[in-house]
């Protein structure tokens, strides 16, 4: 595949736009072109930088394939450039030239300024007045009220004035900024922000930029009930905003994952204990436990997760006399099971369905931490992406590049984020008590976790964009550290995973 092929092409790979044998044909190509694989770091690093302030400004951490058609076609329009699409990959390239966290401020602000209506391209967003309707119930009349226009961006255009023109990129034109605007001095704070608007201004006030929804879905979890006539594991259905908490009617199971979207014959795989409630192995089910059908047929077997793209689990097992963790997929009926051929536990599958992370070490039982790999390729082609022997329990988001985990440095187990290349780590909680098996919405925009803040153990929600957190659920009674009695033996509560699903 040409290098120009693979350019146009990163945007629609990095949004999971490409069919599964168009994303093999990328990657493919990228093994071999050194070249190919620089630009999809960069446009990747410049998507991840750009996220907080789509978030921000949209809700969400992409643009609606809707808002962005027509943002590019107000690009177009306005812009007497000859190029006719927006590229991160051909955008990454001027980041040797003019620096990283430059180019990164430049495209975050005009991005904004475009969404506000400081730019040309402005015109078309009242069409998308509210973001959350579909196409086809969008009031073309509506106009979107305009926020009170930013002040003179001063510190993020001036790196412009040290620019060599012959450097910068044609998609540069759009913001149409002469060399005289450049300079605070003759822009006269009047006359920027009596720009003419359909509508009043509102008051410029943080809060509103970040809209916490109430959040949607159906989040499984399990935990240990001592009760007398109980002693059994049991899980737990709750719809994410706190309301209709369930009982699941099978006894003795834990480890539930849901699938991302509720179709199909099998929604809920989980881990069953004995009989006589269920065969010893994982099994799959619908939310009712109606259709128990065995995946795997070890006692071994555990930490299942679905791939958002088929009736596909991926899981774990210790069914080798070695007693290590090796990595296993097979459909949601327990059919074509087939041994990835790599040692790791708690895999979780990439939005492509393809790709998935899973912790690991190498086979001389060095560089642990989280890995990456894909169905197709061996297990030495597998590779680290983060370096921590204190990673466990990772979740890959449905909707970008992230994958959220815990770790304990200090002894304090805590939720982290970091990019599925390894880059960008940071810290999600910082409590003293437990925090830990993170699990993310459907959307995106949240994770459910385990902790025992406020002394009890619970469910807590945790809002990315706001830092928001509550709790959905207060344990009675339930605990996470069973006594080391058969079926189970010796479990804790990082032994356990928690699910959302729709």
């Amino acid at each position: 595949m040409p290098t120009e092929h693979i350019t146009s092409a990163l945007e629609a790979y990095l949004d999971y736009r490409l069919a599964p044998d168009e994303r093999r044909a990328v990657e493919t190509h990228l093994a071999v072109c050194p070249t190919c694989r620089e630009d999809l770091r960069v446009a990747r690093h410049l998507a991840n930088e750009l996220r907080p302030t789509l978030i921000a400004a949209l809700g969400q951490p992409v643009p609606s394939p809707a808002l962005r058609q027509r943002v590019r076609r107000a690009f177009e329009a306005n812009s007497e450039s000859q190029r006719r699409f927006i590229s991160w990959a051909v955008t990454g390239k001027v980041f040797n030239a003019v620096g990283t966290l430059a180019v990164i401020a430049l495209l975050a602000f005009g991005v904004w300024m475009v969404i506000q209506g400081q730019l040309p391209g402005a015109e078309v967003l009242p069409q998308f007045i509210p973001l959350t309707s579909g196409p086809e119930e969008i009031d073309e009349t509506v106009e979107a009220t305009a926020p009170t226009p930013a002040p003179t961006p001063t510190s993020t255009l001036a790196p412009i004035k040290s620019f060599d023109s012959d450097s910068l990129p044609e998609p540069v034109v759009p913001f149409d900024i002469s060399p005289e605007e450049k300079s605070p001095e003759t822009l006269p704070a009047p006359e920027f922000t009596q720009q003419e608007t359909a509508a009043p201004p509102v008051p410029a006030e943080p809060a509103p930029a970040v809209m916490v929804e109430s959040p949607a879905g159906t989040i499984a979890f399990a935990y240990y009930n001592p009760a007398p006539g109980r002693q059994v594991y049991e899980t737990h259905l709750i719809n994410a905003d706190g309301s209709n908490h369930r009982l699941f009617p099978l006894d003795g199971i834990s480890e539930p994952a849901l699938r991302a979207t509720n179709n199909g014959t099998f929604h809920l795989a989980y881990r069953a204990y004995s009989e006589p409630t269920s065969p010893r192995s994982l099994l799959s089910s619908d939310l009712e436990g109606r259709f128990p059908t065995r995946v795997g047929g070890f006692w071994e077997d555990a930490q299942p997760d679905w791939s958002p793209t088929e009736e596909r689990l991926i899981y774990a097992s210790q069914r080798e006399v070695d007693r290590h963790w090796r990595l296993y997929t097979s459909w949601g009926d327990g059919t074509n099971e087939k041994n990835l051929r790599r040692e790791g536990e708690s895999p979780t599958f990439a939005p492509d369905g393809f790709h998935f992370a899973f912790v690991s070490c190498d086979n001389t039982g060095n560089r642990c931490g989280l890995w990456v790999g894909d169905l197709k390729t061996s297990e030495y082609e597998s590779q680290p992406i983060l370096e921590d022997p204190l990673v466990k329990s990772p979740d890959w988001s449905p909707v970008a590049e992230e994958i959220a985990y815990m770790a304990n440095p200090g002894d304090n187990w805590d939720l982290y984020l970091v990019n599925s290349d390894g880059t960008n780590v940071r810290r999600l909680t910082d409590d003293p008590a437990i925090e830990g098996l993170p699990a993310w919405s459907p959307d995106g925009k949240w994770l459910a976790f385990l902790s025992n803040r406020e002394g009890n153990w619970g469910i807590w929600l945790l809002h990315l964009a706001s830092g928001e957190t509550r709790r959905i659920f207060e344990f009675d009674g339930g605990i996470f550290t069973p006594p080391n009695r058969s079926p189970y033996g010796e479990r804790d509560w990082y032994d356990e995973q928690i699910s959302w699903g729709e």
